[in-house]
């Protein structure tokens, strides 16, 4: 199942989910174009085994992508999620949001696997957390998904509940696998899984406190 658009409507322009994407973007293409891109992730990813010592690269990892597939799939989800979180949370608390999702997901990840000095990148951590909150907040709103069915490819409308649901368990099932095999994976599942359970949480402290309709 792939999210197309959201029936949601939002009250405010979402100018900080736009500033992010952008931001996102740029520094990929700069990544591209610097002729340095794999120095670049190993210096500024977020390795499990040097955390300590390098505490920044929790941040920095989030802004970082490792191919377009990756980029383009994180910034979609984005892009149809983030607009009603940051409408609810206001531009700061979003950002917080955002931001200690993002950092959640990281430690999550790096608790998993604490010897791994293979650098994880992107922002999944972080939407993830977006997604959270939205399942959370908005559980029966429809979201447009095309699924593959018999070979064709079908838009239906699914509760965002359903959508979200999904995807997490499939991330903790996929997590959960990886980790009792002892097998190596380059999709960081636990980080996933992480940055949906912290966004779950954070949002109630950190949405506006007035009533939707």
């Amino acid at each position: 199942m792939f999210p197309l658009k959201d029936d949601n409507p939002t009250e405010t322009k979402p100018f900080l989910t736009i500033f992010l994407i952008v931001i996102n973007v740029a520094i990929f293409i700069y990544s591209l174009l610097s002729g340095s891109f794999e120095e670049i992730i190993y210096d500024y990813g977020m390795k499990p085994k040097t955390l300590i010592a390098e505490p920044y690269t929790l941040f920095t990892s989030m802004f970082l992508h490792g191919g377009f597939l990756h980029i383009i799939g994180n910034m979609w989800y984005l892009w149809i999620f983030g607009d009603n979180i940051e409408d609810i949370c206001g531009r700061r608390r979003f950002l917080l949001l955002y931001v200690l999702s993002g950092v959640a997901a990281g430690l999550i990840h790096a608790l998993s696997d604490p010897k791994s000095a293979v650098p994880t990148v992107g922002a999944s951590g972080a939407i993830a957390g977006i997604l959270g909150a939205y399942a959370v907040l908005y559980p029966r709103a429809k979201v447009y998904t095309a699924v593959v069915i018999f070979y064709f490819i079908q838009i239906i409308m699914v509760p965002a509940l359903f959508l979200l649901g999904f995807w997490f368990i499939l991330q903790l099932l996929s997590a959960s696998i990886t980790w009792i095999a002892g097998a190596q994976t380059g999709v960081a599942y636990w980080a996933h899984v992480g940055g949906f359970v912290a966004g779950a949480v954070l949002i109630w402290p950190l949405k506006k406190r007035r009533r939707r309709y």
